[in-house]
């Protein structure tokens, strides 16, 4: 019977062990499901092993220990009457339990029985578990801390003024972005640049992507002239700007915004607009409709 009991003890106490372990890690997972794990580096996923090894060798002693205390008791040979004594003694689970629970034994029922009595069943005056009224208070001390805090002091945000925060900061980032990619450039604020270095990196994105439909020299083969004062879509600054950025797909031209930055697309602009009136060899005639500035 003792070697049961000691059986029994052994499982119990590897049981709330493995609890014990792992309850934090599952409750850490839920909290952060979106984690990516390829972020950890080699040295900090290795501390998280021995981390995890220590505690587990930890409580693996803590578990033989406890196992050599049980073993060795249960060889200790005791005379019956101190083998009564231990009988009637409550064990460590059965005082913790009581201690959590503060419940009355069966066989002191009688003295917290009430008058209540229906169909035989009578009513019993137990006292609420110890660890309900205590985390009530906490919720009660918690509660007045937080108004106090949020709505009395103003010390902490709100959810209204967390998400306004929040807004802006997003809002701040998109905006430090943007500004990376050559500012918030579009149509109804693009400028005509005429230094040396811009007007040169415009003709080399010219070169690049839009000689082979309009020619080397703007004068025009599959796409139209670029040099003459006749536009399809509008010759101003952010027209020209406009067409590069969407393109003309009923024309088969296509967008350049996904592969160039706002700030390219306003040095081809100005590059094209520089070429204004050089009347290249070979030139296509007009189409469109003459633009006068």
């Amino acid at each position: 019977m003792e070697t049961l009991n000691c059986y029994k003890k052994i499982k119990r106490g590897c049981l709330a062990g493995l609890v014990l372990l792992l309850s934090p890690v599952v409750a850490f997972a839920q909290q952060q499901p979106s984690i990516n794990y390829t972020e950890f580096t080699f040295e900090e996923v290795m501390l998280g092993v021995i981390i995890f090894m220590t505690v587990a060798v930890v409580l693996s002693l803590g578990g033989l220990l406890i196992a050599f205390y049980a073993l060795r008791k249960s060889l200790i040979i005791k005379s019956p009457l101190e083998q009564a004594k231990d009988a009637i003694q409550p064990t460590f689970w059965e005082k913790w339990n009581q201690r959590l629970t503060d419940a009355v034994p069966v066989e002191r029922e009688h003295e917290v029985m009430t008058d209540h009595e229906y169909d035989g069943i009578i009513e019993l005056d137990n006292s609420l578990p110890p660890w309900w009224k205590a985390l009530f208070a906490a919720c009660i001390v918690f509660a007045i801390a937080y108004m106090g805090i949020f709505h009395v002091f103003g010390l902490g945000e709100l959810q209204a003024e967390e998400y306004e925060t929040e807004m802006a900061e997003a809002k701040a980032r998109i905006d430090a972005y943007i500004e990376s990619k050559g500012g918030a450039l579009n149509e109804t604020n693009v400028t005509y640049l005429d230094d040396e270095a811009s007007i040169s990196l415009g003709k080399s994105i010219y070169d690049s992507n839009c000689a082979a439909c309009h020619g080397t020299e703007l004068q025009g083969t599959v796409g139209p002239n670029l040099t003459d004062a006749y536009w399809m879509h509008g010759g101003s600054v952010g027209d020209i700007f406009k067409v590069i950025q969407d393109g003309v797909p009923a024309k088969g031209m296509i967008a350049w915004k996904g592969q160039l930055s706002p700030a390219q697309i306003q040095q081809v602009t100005s590059y094209i607009i520089s070429k204004e009136g050089t009347d290249p060899a070979n030139a296509k005639e007009p189409q469109g409709d003459l633009y006068e500035k």
